[in-house]
């Protein structure tokens, strides 16, 4: 897995008020050259504005530092070849854990988001053992890269559930309910000894979709999650959107749909995730008569022509159909990414969900596509805040204003 890309050039602003005007410019220049690394100081000066002067004294600076470093000149030009420079990538690292019901992925990235280590351990049965088996498998990947742990600026653990900032405490995660235990992300904290970000594993597959996958340069899109759960990551106006309480996008809490034929009115409903996540689908195959154990068993039946399989990836559809029809009107999507171990296998499902929508909206029917992230998505996107989050870091610990 490689996290690092190349973006568009940025539009940071210029500090030329009275205060930290050299701090600020530094600032500037670095998030410029983020962008067109491998840069000349001549470059650098017509993409902030900046004097040549300026940005040259300011280079010289950051590469005494340890911020940017030389990488060599540019040729073909009369006279003196410029100097060239980029973000020095060892200036600092970040850690990436991605929890789930089976496995802890981890990674380890530079500044420049290159990921340098990987590793994954089985989930432990018992959420006493979590936090020795995160730490174990984050200073396995330090050690491997010879990273000590002042090296690592930023840490970011993503999960199930969200975050209550009050308690410090993880809610809304049924599918491993062991996280929600009391103590567990202060334990954590205490334990990695970093600044650890907390933050919700469909958040940052977004992310990771929206820079490394097919939401690239789609500034309103959503990322829905189908597998063990079932979850919502929102793309809007080219920014991740949490809400006022960080639960937007919880679809799992939405009533299912109605069974079809039937008056659902006074009638209770389960919510959206026992239908149409994992469970849901592997009871209405047993029900059917399949002795399945899994969804996958499911989905394979179903590519191989078993019509009771059929009928259950088409209720599938139906279901994550109902979910989409009451979040398309609001959100207005350009694209809906369909992830997870489910939503994986589109190819199934999309035909039927197309067709549903294109029936009960009067409005436009978004374009589907599956992740191109597979089950990197979230580390991804912990990269990608991750090393948001170390360069700020690496510019603090000089003693540098960035807000």
């Amino acid at each position: 897995m490689h996290a690092h890309r190349k973006n568009s050039r940025p539009t940071v602003t210029v500090t030329r008020g009275p205060a930290f005007v050299r701090q600020g410019n530094e600032w500037a220049i670095y998030q410029h050259l983020l962008s067109l690394a491998p840069a000349s100081s001549p470059q650098l000066a017509e993409s902030t504005g900046l004097s040549k002067v300026t940005v040259s004294a300011a280079l010289g600076n950051l590469e005494r530092l340890g911020i940017v470093e030389q990488t060599g000149v540019r040729g073909g030009s009369a006279g003196r070849s410029p100097r060239l420079y980029a973000p020095r990538a060892r200036a600092g690292f970040v850690v990436a854990i991605d929890v789930g019901a089976e496995w802890i992925r981890g990674a380890v990235a530079d500044l420049t988001g290159t990921v340098v280590a990987r590793l994954e351990k089985r989930t432990p049965a018992r959420v006493e053992r979590l936090v020795a088996r995160i730490v174990d498998l984050v200073d396995t990947m330090r050690e491997e890269q010879h990273i000590s742990r002042s090296e690592v600026l930023a840490t970011v653990f993503g999960s199930p559930g969200v975050l209550d900032t009050e308690s410090d405490r993880l809610r809304l995660a049924p599918n491993l309910p062991d996280l929600e235990r009391a103590g567990l992300i202060p334990s954590l904290r205490d334990a990695l000894d970093a600044e650890l970000m907390v933050e919700n594993d469909i958040n940052l597959a977004t992310l990771g979709e929206q820079q490394h996958g097919l939401g690239r340069g789609v500034d309103n899109f959503v990322f829905m999650s189908v597998g063990t759960g079932i979850g919502l990551g929102i793309i809007a106006d080219g920014r991740l959107h949490r809400g006022a309480h960080g639960f937007a996008g919880e679809i799992a809490v939405l009533p299912a749909a109605p069974v079809v034929g039937s008056k659902s009115d006074g009638i209770y409903r389960p919510m959206f995730e026992v239908s149409a996540a994992a469970k849901g689908i592997v009871a209405h195959a047993q029900r059917r008569g399949l002795d399945v154990a899994n969804a996958e068993a499911v989905f394979v039946a179903a590519h191989a022509g078993d019509q009771r399989a059929l009928d259950c990836v088409a209720e599938e559809a139906r279901q994550l159909s109902w979910g989409l029809a009451s979040i398309i009107p609001i959100l207005d999507p350009k694209l809906v990414v369909l992830g997870g171990g489910i939503g994986r296998s589109g190819a199934l499902l999309l035909p039927t969900i197309r067709a549903h929508l294109a029936d009960w909206l009067p409005i436009p029917v978004p374009e589907f596509a599956v992740s191109a992230t597979g089950t990197d998505a979230v580390l991804l996107g912990a990269i990608v805040l991750g090393v948001e989050r170390g360069r700020l870091r690496a510019f603090e610990r000089l003693g540098y204003a960035t807000s």
